[in-house]
């Protein structure tokens, strides 16, 4: 069984950075901090961003995706020959009559987006075909806010701080935040809190809490049935008294 994530946390860094790249001056250092074995950037003014938690804002949305084809495979290609339900989507688990356990899609090399063409799986393996496959998952979304620490660092801390906080809560941080899948929701006032480097000498340093909210969903393989046989038993033969 493969499960996947439709918005990562490293997607989650990567939009939060773009944001403060197009907010601060070009000299400022953007970096995600508790990295190990990692010394201070050489800039005077840096930021650094930790995440601090993910608490949920609602129950799980639960939404069955079901997916039927006719295809075969032959090594690590899976061709697609006609699609009757849903459509093939990367990360899904193909099952079928002769298809190995735990068949995972990894990247479509051809034809229509989910539709009719060509894709890669694994593992490598020899269904004659066209059969019928399916591929059927249950997408499973939770709205979660997400709050990161901001470390605004250098003698330029206090004006790049009140920068952060006033973007972030205008329409700016709503534009520029656009098709991340993370919307700025608030941030916390800037609090000078000073920062005692390892040669024992005080930095000024801003912190700022920024709230955000995504929703990412979590794909799960599911079985499902497209057709039911309905089958007649005599209950008092099958059940005698």
């Amino acid at each position: 069984m493969t499960i996947a994530i439709s918005l990562t946390d490293s997607a989650v860094f990567t939009a939060l950075r773009a944001f403060l790249l197009n907010a601060l001056p070009p000299s400022v250092e953007i970096i995600q901090a508790q990295d190990n074995r990692v010394p201070e950037p050489e800039a005077a003014d840096f930021v650094t961003m930790t995440m601090l938690r993910r608490p949920r804002l609602s129950t799980n949305v639960d939404t069955p995706i079901d997916a039927k084809f006719t295809g075969s495979i032959a090594g690590t290609v899976l061709t697609l020959t006609e699609v009757f339900t849903g459509a093939m989507n990367i990360g899904a688990t193909v099952s079928g009559v002769g298809v190995a356990n735990n068949t995972t899609v990894s990247a479509q090399t051809g034809g229509a987006p989910g539709g009719v063409g060509a894709y890669t799986v694994s593992p490598s393996q020899t269904v004659v075909g066209p059969i019928t496959l399916s591929a059927g998952q249950i997408e499973i979304e939770q709205s979660t806010e997400v709050v990161t620490q901001l470390d605004v660092h250098g003698p330029g801390s206090a004006d790049n701080a009140q920068i952060i906080s006033t973007l972030f809560r205008d329409s700016f941080g709503v534009t520029q935040f656009a098709g991340s899948g993370v919307t700025p929701l608030y941030c916390d006032d800037p609090r000078q809190v000073p920062f005692f480097n390892a040669e024992q000498q005080y930095e000024t340093r801003f912190i700022i809490d920024l709230h955000m909210q995504i929703d990412p969903s979590v794909l799960v393989p599911i079985e499902f049935a497209d057709a039911a046989n309905v089958t007649l038993v005599d209950v008092t033969e099958t059940f005698p008294s």
